[in-house]
């Protein structure tokens, strides 16, 4: 997991230098007035999901992880708490889905890290490390979700 500065994106491009070299220009031109909607940079392989919604109670929710897809998260108009924990000990209660990439697990947040993601900042989560973001109480958020295949990881 990274939890990073936009400002120093750049310095991350060693992980997937083909999907990092399109991102660090696209990511900062995204804005909040953008349209709810998927913009595919490589098909199949990277693609921005631009989402609109209501922050939730983390005790309503549940950690996801996925197998195929690297998620980069950034805020763009709003404010939420993420939580982090390892995928290892949690309770699955949704086996993994091929179709959409996720398993979904019991919210365990006593074991978990939690930070606030907001506009200026990111996170990264890497293949099967669960995460529980879109987490407040109420709040309107506009979010990014970049989606990199694992297959365009460097190594």
């Amino acid at each position: 997991m990274i939890y990073e500065l936009l400002s120093n994106f750049e310095q991350y491009k060693i992980l997937t230098p083909q999907a990092m070299g399109l991102l660090a220009a696209r990511l900062p031109e995204l804005d909040a007035q953008l349209p709810c909607g998927k913009e595919v940079l490589i098909e199949d392989k990277l693609f921005i999901l631009i989402q609109r919604y209501n922050s939730r109670p983390a005790d309503a929710a549940r950690f996801e992880t996925h197998s195929d897809f690297i998620d980069l998260q950034m805020l763009l108009d709003g404010e939420e708490k993420v939580y982090y924990a390892p995928s290892a000990g949690l309770e699955c209660t949704s086996v993994y889905n091929p179709d959409a990439d996720y398993a979904l697990y019991q919210a365990d947040l006593a074991r978990a890290a939690q930070f606030i993601l907001k506009p200026g900042n990111f996170a990264v989560f890497l293949p099967e490390e669960a995460h529980l973001p879109s987490c407040g109480n109420g709040e309107a958020v506009v979010k990014a979700v970049v989606k990199i295949h694992k297959s365009l990881l460097n190594g």
